[in-house]
């Protein structure tokens, strides 16, 4: 990963673009749909540059670049079409320690504006680093074509229940399996119809009815190859994103372990560097970590697929635990 993917709240921020030709104009619109104030420098502009400016949408300075024009933003676009304009527009942002884009520049670039969905408040950024641009746009319209617009209006039912949600559901994982049983249940499908109306009643009748598990949940996930992450099953996948715990063998590799979710434990399955079979399926060994896990938690063994597998199941669920296999 050699860029770091951000999200930019601009709204009331100063951005300046360097350019006044198409290219500037279409990064202009796409900056002020974000709610930032925009300041266009160049001596030419387009003739929607000019009235939007003229209706007060954005400021304009008809003038050459200088390094001043970029003292008070918070963001600079470099969109100039010559190369050694945009060089010094760098220069001067990079040495206010301000992120730059130049377009279809990404060595002059010290960010990238990436190839977009957006289904508000949802947004989904595809970028290359600026190696590919067209791979990225491609990959975006093959999302655009797989993702329904009414994801936009599924985001924002949760977002405007939110609190509600956090109230309901005060523990961060009873929460999230709230979150799961709704985007599993008719209320997106019914948003996909154009039905507002009853996916906020069913949303409701959810929030009032429905209790997310309480009994703590292990996946055991047999893996051929600990180190072959295209081996994982989409269920695999899906299981590592919902886990609390990723309870692993010391030679998984840490490939499969970034498919778990940010926030889950991650938890080695050895004893002082060594790791047996017999060990790990001793009721000893796992009777205070079970003891450990919170009603509601779900659990994910990466197991090895050689190893006996139905002597696990039978351990952990005289625990009492409730166990599946992805």
């Amino acid at each position: 990963m050699n860029v770091f993917p951000l999200f930019f709240n601009l709204t009331g921020k100063t951005v300046v673009v360097v350019g006044g030709g198409t290219v500037a104009e279409r990064k202009v619109r796409l900056l002020l749909r974000a709610g930032a104030r925009v300041t266009v420098v160049a001596p030419e502009q387009t003739s929607w540059l000019r009235a939007s400016a003229q209706a007060g949408a954005l400021s304009s300075l008809f003038t050459s670049f200088v390094a001043e024009h970029i003292r008070e933003a918070w963001l600079v676009i470099a969109a100039t079409g010559r190369r050694e304009i945009n060089r010094i527009v760098a220069q001067a942002a990079d040495a206010l320690r301000l992120p730059c884009n130049v377009v279809d520049d990404g060595q002059l670039s010290t960010v990238q504006v990436p190839a977009m969905v957006d289904r508000s408040p949802l947004m989904i950024a595809v970028s290359s680093a600026g190696s590919a641009p067209v791979l990225a746009r491609r990959v975006r319209e093959w999302i655009e074509s797989e993702l329904p617009e009414s994801v936009g209006d599924l985001a924002g039912l949760l977002a405007r229940r939110r609190a509600d949600i956090k109230q309901a559901f005060p523990e961060v994982h009873t929460r999230r399996h709230f979150f799961d049983y709704v985007l599993d249940s008719q209320i997106p499908d019914l948003l996909a119809q154009g039905k507002p109306t009853e996916a906020l009643a069913a949303f409701d009748a959810a929030l009032e009815a429905e209790t997310p598990q309480q009994h703590i949940q292990v996946t055991i996930l047999p893996i051929a190859d600990l180190d072959a992450v295209d081996l994982l099953t989409l269920r695999a996948l899906r299981k590592l994103n919902q886990a609390d715990w990723v309870l692993y063998l010391p030679l998984t590799l840490p490939a499969i372990l970034e498919k778990a979710r940010r926030d889950a434990r991650l938890m080695a399955l050895d004893q002082a560097g060594v790791v047996l079979q017999d060990t790990l399926l001793n009721r000893d060994f796992w009777a205070p970590l079970c003891r450990s896990w919170a009603p509601g938690e779900r659990i994910v063994i990466a197991w090895k697929s050689s190893w006996d597998v139905p002597p696990l199941l039978e351990l952990l669920q005289q625990q009492g635990l409730s166990c599946e296999l992805a």
